[in-house]
């Protein structure tokens, strides 16, 4: 019985072995140093044999290969997988600098010959031997760290640029030192920008790379990227990073022991802060003449619409998809503007973002349902909905229309046969209902005749058209004296309105800070102000900034305290989404602070 499990188990491994893709993979520093060593990797997943290496002109191979082996088995489910990599390394060394592609190698596998990807290797200049060893000696001597042993610097990936378009802030460490950690860091102030955290790896990686003659290790400590929110000249200012350095401590040859190298007692950790240069952007206004459709798009966008089905019973639901897509500032544009038919009932849109920040700004899809509710019969027609979009590749908006959309709408069970307000011909006059129009079919009920001798005047009838009025001017002359005793109390009355504007623009967001979810939170809380200051403002949200906005709202006689928490909620907003630190307190603090400023602005602005 052992030996039949055993022999189904190896029967397994066989044929999972067999099915298995073969996957021949090299892999090599992206960036060395001329004259030095590295290493070329060649793995496989399949026993093969009789590697060969392309025409190598620009290397030397100095060793390989030195061939290893690993395997490694699991079971899941019952089902048995087995995984075996065989790896072959080289040793090389570049003769001269450049930019080099070593072509695919090729090993075979089952009488299969298998190609391996190709390799791109940039080698850079070796630094001068006379320069680096002052480096060392100078930092041996006096334990000092200059600004070319250790610096940084952050680049845009443009300079000039229009409103509301997407740039890269790429910030680089540059060192010839052994770095431990980063202590402080003092980010510049980008209250001129909307930004959006790229995704990072966990930890950098390190490349080497020449410059000005001298060999650093360079890597990329954070990616930022930026949608500017007012035109003119913007300066970002220097970005400052303190390190923790781990330096070597010279030490006279009469005092030094043998066990100096074993604990490490001839070494101690430095403080160095670097700063990088300011920058100042060119962001140019967009044009003027929008066109019919424009809701703050920048990029390359489209926008599609479809619908769920297009034949349809009354009162019958279907859903309206609108999708923008492309590339550029998605989650800044605001909402498209439809036309639904006089007889459809619609509601507020269910907005859903499948979009990632990329260098080139935020790309995916935005997209908008809408449900419909069609309660007559009839053909309806949703007409081309109008999108425009600046595209800066262009210099110019760029304007198109989605196709119209028919609906055929049949008469439901139970509900009324008209359609679009017009009656049919062969209907009844006696199923027929007002359709808001002001024709209505004359009466043909009997006709009712009171004998002679019949008086209004002293009758119940009578009594009571002068009892109920005289009652009901009674209680509402009580309603009105209340209502004008409470409208006394002027800071009441406002701070009342105050409140349920805040809340009725904070619903959406509190339903985020319940359920924890905390980008989505600080963003609706953004969007939240953003719009309610758009409204109050009567400014498109495209056109507000926080230097104007906080500039009208001084001229409407705001004080200058809810200003400056109306900033502090803003720029709270922009930072926290992306900060670890960052927990349910926090966001519940800051939605009550939220409700507390709107209230305060709506008792304050003039409107």
């Amino acid at each position: 019985m052992r030996t039949l499990i055993l022999f189904v188990i190896l029967a397994s491994l066989s044929i999972t072995g067999k099915a298995q893709a073969v996957e021949f993979t090299a892999r090599a520093q992206s960036a060395v140093v001329a004259g030095d060593r590295f290493q070329l990797t060649y793995t496989l997943n399949a026993e093969g044999s009789d590697i060969r290496l392309p025409s190598l002109q620009d290397f030397n191979i100095l060793m390989g290969p030195s061939t290893s082996y690993s395997s490694s088995t699991s079971i899941i489910n019952g089902k048995v997988s087995r995984e075996k990599i065989y790896t072959f390394t080289y040793i090389l060394k570049a003769n001269k600098e450049g930019q080099f592609t070593i072509p695919p190698a090729t090993i075979n596998v089952d009488d299969d010959k298998v190609s391996s990807n190709s390799v791109s290797i940039k080698v850079i200049k070796a630094e001068d031997r006379a320069n680096q060893q002052q480096s060392q000696s100078n930092q041996a001597a006096n334990g000092s760290i200059s600004s070319e042993d250790l610096f940084i610097r952050v680049t845009p990936s443009k300079r000039n640029l229009y409103q509301g378009e997407a740039i890269t802030l790429t910030t680089k460490i540059y060192t010839k030192v052994n770095l431990e950690s980063i202590s402080d860091i003092k980010h510049p102030n980008l209250s001129s920008f909307i930004t959006q955290q790229l995704s990072k790896n966990e930890g950098i990686e390190w490349i080497n790379e020449n410059v000005n003659g001298r060999n650093y290790s360079v890597g990329v400590f954070e990616q930022k990227l930026l949608f500017p929110q007012k035109s003119g000249k913007i300066t970002i200012e220097a970005t400052d990073i303190e390190f923790l350095i781990r330096q070597r401590v010279a030490r006279s040859r009469t005092s030094r022991s043998i066990f100096d190298d074993f604990f490490d007692s001839n070494y101690r950790t430095v403080k160095k802060k670097v700063s990088s240069k300011p920058i100042t952007l060119n962001v140019k206004p967009l044009p003027s003449g929008r066109p019919e459709g424009y809701s703050g798009g920048v990029g390359q966008l489209n926008l599609q619409a479809s619908v769920s089905k297009n034949k349809v019973t009354a009162n019958d639901g279907l859903t309206l998809k609108v999708v923008v897509s492309g590339t550029g500032n998605h989650k800044f544009i605001e909402d498209p503007v439809i036309k639904f038919p006089a007889d459809f009932d619609d509601f507020d849109p269910k907005v859903s973002n499948n979009i990632s920040n990329t260098s080139r700004g935020m790309k995916g899809s935005k997209t908008y349902e809408y449900l419909v509710i069609p309660r007559h019969a009839g053909e309806f027609t949703i007409p081309s909905i109008k999108f425009a979009y600046f595209d800066p590749s262009k210099g110019k908006y760029v304007s198109s229309n989605t196709a119209p959309i028919t609906i055929n709408v049949q008469k439901g069970e139970g509900s009324e046969d008209v359609s679009s307000g017009v009656v049919r011909t062969n209907v009844n006059r006696e199923n027929v209902k007002f359709i808001g129009k002001d024709i209505r079919f004359i009466k043909t009920e009997k006709t009712v005749l009171k004998p002679i001798g019949t008086f209004f005047i002293g009758s119940l009838t009578y009594y009571l058209s002068l009892f109920i009025p005289l009652s009901l001017f009674i209680l509402l002359f009580i309603i009105n004296q209340k209502r004008l005793k409470d409208n006394a109390n002027i800071t009441l009355v406002k701070t009342r309105k105050a409140n349920k504007v805040a809340i009725k623009r904070l619903k959406k967001s509190a339903q985020f800070l319940k359920s924890g979810e905390k980008e989505a939170f600080y963003e609706e809380v953004l969007r939240a102000l953003w719009g309610y200051l758009s409204d109050k403002l009567s400014l498109p949200i495209s056109e507000l900034s926080k230097d104007n906005a906080g500039e009208i709202l001084s001229n409407s006689k705001v004080s200058d305290e809810v200003i400056n928490e109306i900033m502090n909620i803003l720029d709270t907003c922009e930072f926290a989404r992306y900060s670890p630190s960052s927990g349910a307190d926090e966001m519940d603090k800051l939605y009550k602070q939220t409700l507390t400023t709107i209230s305060k602005l709506e008792n304050q602005i003039k409107r």
